[in-house]
């Protein structure tokens, strides 16, 4: 077999964009007697010192590929490559020629923005899975959650979560609120550690929580939404004292309020949102 090519890649941003390219590449060649080692992602690489230092630790028994997106910094690159006869690609160029001639325009020359993507993606698995796990009442780290809501039940709680997880990256929690003493202690020693900032009550009018509810029984009863046990889930006079409780809980509690009825749950989520930029907790 013949000795172990050496690879490099540099890059202005992680590497990863190259590093996929030449792994498709290269399995192209998997039937050949042929070994190859990557040896080293530069990352990061925007200015000539950074390259420079590089550059000392590299020869013409190296193959660099190469992901800058600056053209000043690709010139520089190429003719040192080139005066020191080290085999080298630039694997954003052919793309970024093509692609400028069939817009008719330049491309901005940012580097970094597909990691910039990368992390926003993986921010909002994490807000996801954190939200999924800490719906209603649940989950063990709400001292991480960027956003919690306060409500009874029916009050959309759960959706506006998922759509500040999915929309926003935001890490949201959400806590049901059962009209009683021991559920006020209980959700206080929850509570203790977090800041009121990012807590929401939620409030709804009472006779649009009342069919909302209504329709809930009907579904959880079958025929018969009459059933004993469900009566005062959807009785007004008993929503309108839950809602009093709500109320002077979250008064106690001193933190902000809103009212949900009628409302889609995006118009909710960025009305969060605005409320959490004007304190500084929401880009």
């Amino acid at each position: 077999m013949n000795e172990s090519k050496k690879i490099v890649i540099i890059s202005d941003g992680t590497g990863k964009t190259a590093k996929r390219l030449m792994d498709s590449v290269i399995y192209q060649y998997r039937g050949q007697q042929v070994s190859y080692s990557l040896i080293e992602i530069y990352k990061e690489v925007r200015n000539k010192g950074q390259f420079d230092n590089v550059l000392k630790k590299i020869d013409d028994d190296y193959l660099v590929i190469v992901s800058i997106i600056s053209d000043d910094l690709m010139k520089y690159i190429r003719k040192a490559l080139d005066d020191r006869r080290i085999l080298h690609l630039n694997v954003l160029e052919p793309m970024l020629n093509t692609m400028s001639k069939f817009l008719g325009v330049h491309p901005d020359y940012k580097p970094g923005i597909l990691q910039i993507v990368d992390d926003r993606y993986y921010k909002k698995v994490d807000a996801i899975g954190f939200t999924v796990e800490h719906d209603d009442g649940m989950g063990k780290f709400i001292n991480e959650a960027d956003v919690i809501l306060l409500g009874l039940s029916r009050t959309c709680k759960t959706p506006i979560s998922v759509y500040l997880a999915c929309n926003f990256g935001l890490k949201a929690a959400n806590i049901p609120i059962i009209p009683n003493p021991h559920s006020k202690v209980q959700i206080r020693a929850k509570l203790a550690a977090i800041s009121r900032d990012i807590i929401f009550g939620v409030l709804m009018q009472p006779e649009v929580l009342v069919r909302i509810r209504e329709e809930r029984a009907r579904i959880l009863s079958g025929d018969d939404p009459k059933k004993a046990y469900l009566e005062s889930y959807f009785d007004i006079s008993e929503i309108r004292q839950e809602l009093r409780f709500c109320r002077e809980f979250y008064d106690e509690l001193g933190c902000e309020t809103m009212d949900v009825t009628k409302r889609a749950i995006e118009e909710i989520a960025f009305d969060i949102i605005n409320r959490l930029k004007r304190k500084g907790l929401a880009e």
